[in-house]
């Protein structure tokens, strides 16, 4: 439960850049802090709910390990439409119903687990759809403001980590003798990515607008 502590350091620290008094320095409209600030408080939410897990794993609790999580993500999905795409569809038209289908996905799994089949593909579709088209939005849509390219690929590459080391837990467990879990390690991987974000963030404000 440790490992959870990176999630609530960086999604507090990311909360108060991108609602505190430095904000005019990084965003330039009103609306723009608005998925971010959802997304840090996500994170933060993240850290409590993952400790409520791994305090006593079960499935009921597992739904509060991941729905904060599907809440930061999707509003980073918003985040980037709004920057890539058209700001005020990211920062106010789709940013609730975003946070919804993903807290909705979770649901959805949770009712079918009580029901002895737990489904996780619209789960799974909402976590990685997003990621697959990308590519396809920075190629169509290659101006911004926040979103820059390289610290995307960075937060993808560490996102992608963090789900490896969760998946093969138990070989990471044995290959490092028993000293650390995948699953804790797949913690520290996740919280860079938030880290990166973050970082994406503050090197905006040192950079003029790209038109």
């Amino acid at each position: 439960m440790v490992s959870n502590a990176g999630f609530a350091v960086v999604g507090t620290f990311g909360v108060i850049k991108v609602l505190g008094q430095n904000r005019r320095d990084i965003f330039f409209g009103k609306t723009d802090a608005w998925p971010y600030a959802v997304y840090f408080f996500g994170v933060i939410l993240v850290s409590l709910g993952s400790s409520y897990y791994h305090w006593a794993p079960t499935n009921e609790r597992l739904l509060w390990d991941r729905l904060p999580m599907s809440s930061a993500f999707m509003a980073f999905v918003s985040a980037i439409i709004a920057d890539r795409i058209d700001t005020k569809a990211g920062d106010i038209w789709l940013l609730p119903p975003l946070v919804v289908m993903g807290l909705l996905s979770l649901l959805y799994w949770d009712w079918t687990e009580t029901m002895g089949r737990g489904d996780i593909r619209f789960y799974a579709f909402v976590q990685f759809y997003p990621i697959v088209l990308l590519p396809f939005v920075f190629w169509l849509f290659a101006q911004y403001r926040y979103t820059i390219s390289v610290y995307i690929v960075w937060i993808i590459i560490w996102y992608g980590l963090s789900k490896i080391l969760e998946q093969f837990d138990s070989e990471v467990f044995d290959i490092l003798g028993g000293t650390v879990s995948g699953h804790t390690l797949k913690h520290l991987a996740a919280t860079v990515s938030v880290f990166v974000a973050l970082r994406m963030l503050l090197a905006r404000r040192s950079s003029p607008a790209i038109p």
